[in-house]
């Protein structure tokens, strides 16, 4: 889709997760040769300077908590920032917070993309949305002017 809009001269970001680097589709040399010289308007990798694999992980811990604590009440009490904070660097970030959220809450949700969803409509202060994502969200409000 990035590549048609991209002929088409269309605006277009292209955010990919850092893990998701080594898919054939998503290989950075791949993608340079894709959009030649639009490359670095179009590509973000999510990373970038924070060195982290998941879209997930950009969420402080305390967001988690906080969401958590509406969308998906646990069964055994509150939730903390330490719960998510103690899931990272164990493995894939968002694998481990579905399955903590599965298991310890019977609200917990059906898949990662609901999972997401369901946070980001739980936010309500823009201090909660990860620096990162509102550093984008301004380049591309400036490109659509």
């Amino acid at each position: 889709m990035a590549s048609y809009l991209v002929e088409h001269q269309r605006s277009v970001m292209l955010m990919i997760d850092a893990d998701s680097r080594n898919l054939p589709i998503f290989k950075p040399e791949r993608l340079r040769r894709r959009f030649g010289k639009a490359h670095d308007d179009i590509v973000r990798f999510l990373d970038e300077p924070q060195k982290l694999n998941e879209f997930e992980e950009l969420f402080d811990d305390e967001v988690w908590a906080e969401a958590a604590n509406i969308i998906w009440p646990r069964v055994s009490g509150q939730w903390h920032a330490g719960d998510f904070k103690a899931l990272r660097g164990n493995g894939k970030f968002s694998k481990e917070v579905h399955g903590l959220l599965q298991r310890e809450s019977e609200a917990g949700p059906g898949d990662k993309p609901e999972m997401m969803y369901q946070l980001a409509s739980s936010l309500i202060h823009p201090e909660q949305v990860p620096t990162k994502l509102r550093e984008i969200f301004t380049e591309l409000t400036r490109q659509a002017e």
